[in-house]
């Protein structure tokens, strides 16, 4: 059986069967097509011809369509196990982030505790304190490194300790006020001590203003007093006046109230001239400034033992934050 071209026979390995059918001869070439694995030629073709076989073959139906869709589906479940796997991954190592963040600022806040409490008592609790000392604070504890952690992943983290929403929600939300207290807190404490910064230099401008108008017109009086009774008055006055600021460049306005101010005062009350009320003016303006220091001291004070109120607020939290993390 079979078909000959060219002297040549097409067939199976076992039985010589024609092929399917010949799609095209050319001078050199013949293509055909077959259906079984193997096809044989009974004599040699000469070397110059060339055989295009097309197979043909048809597919059962588990390898044509059932094998297809479980491959399909598979790869379907492994990739999305694969996206499971990597974002539970994902939001247990945020969610330990979280927790190391939180817990890390408990030394932070202690710190800072200590740090207002030290002011207090060396500036505030100090009436007769002038300088101002230096006041140490941390960006660290602004709380701004939560800016760049993931919330969302946070929220899903608490949901591996608690199931119920309403206890994740309010958790949840304890969180990001610890964050906001942190936040606002901080703001507080930097506008608190720059406001004392502030109002202190324009109270030493106010005193030292003062001053040098009492200095200029206590001069003019040296070279006119009206009278012998108040040539003495002059020279009490003067007495005073370079027992406080004579011999001290750096004079601390808030020691001069008893010895210098007071007893300034004290003298002028006896004069009702008008040749003596600039000085009673600027000795007023005086007393004023340096009050205002002192009222200053008290506003920072009760500002900073509010902030340190908060921050030990604070602190409870981290003491209980640790049983809302999954172990």
């Amino acid at each position: 059986m079979g078909d000959t071209i060219n002297n040549a026979v097409i067939e199976d390995s076992a039985n010589a069967v024609p092929f399917n059918k010949m799609l095209s001869a050319q001078s050199d070439t013949l293509f055909v097509s077959f259906e079984d694995d193997t096809i044989a030629f009974q004599e040699a073709l000469p070397i110059s011809n060339i055989i295009y076989a097309e197979h043909k073959e048809t597919p059962s139906l588990f390898y044509g369509i059932i094998l297809p869709i479980i491959m399909l589906i598979l790869g379907v479940l492994i990739d999305r196990f694969a996206q499971v796997f990597v974002e539970r991954n994902r939001i247990k190592r945020n969610g330990k982030r979280w927790e190391r963040e939180l817990l890390s600022f408990e030394p932070i806040i202690n710190k800072q505790i200590q740090e207002l409490e030290s002011f207090i008592d060396e500036y505030c609790s100090k009436p007769e304190r002038y300088d101002i000392p230096l006041l140490v604070t941390s960006q660290i504890i602004k709380g701004s490194i939560f800016e760049s952690l993931n919330k969302e992943d946070l929220f899903m983290y608490l949901r591996r300790k608690k199931k119920y929403n309403s206890d994740v929600q309010d958790r949840y939300n304890k969180i990001m006020s610890f964050i906001m207290t942190l936040e606002t807190t901080y703001d507080q404490l930097n506008s608190s001590f720059d406001s004392l910064r502030k109002s202190a230099g324009s109270k030493i401008e106010a005193f030292n203003n003062a001053q040098y108008h009492y200095a200029k017109h206590l001069y003019d009086l040296s070279v006119y007093v009206p009278s012998a009774m108040d040539k003495v008055t002059y020279h009490e006055l003067s007495r005073l006046y370079n027992d406080a600021f004579g011999n001290h460049p750096d004079v601390n306005p808030l020691l001069l109230e008893k010895p210098f101010i007071t007893p300034s005062l004290n003298i002028l009350d006896n004069h009702d001239k008008q040749v003596f009320k600039v000085l009673t003016d600027e000795l007023g303006n005086m007393r004023f400034a340096i009050n205002g220091m002192k009222l200053e001291k008290t506003y920072l004070k009760s500002n900073f033992e509010n902030i340190i109120e908060h921050y030990k607020i604070c602190l409870g939290f981290l003491n209980v934050v640790q049983e809302y993390f999954p172990n």
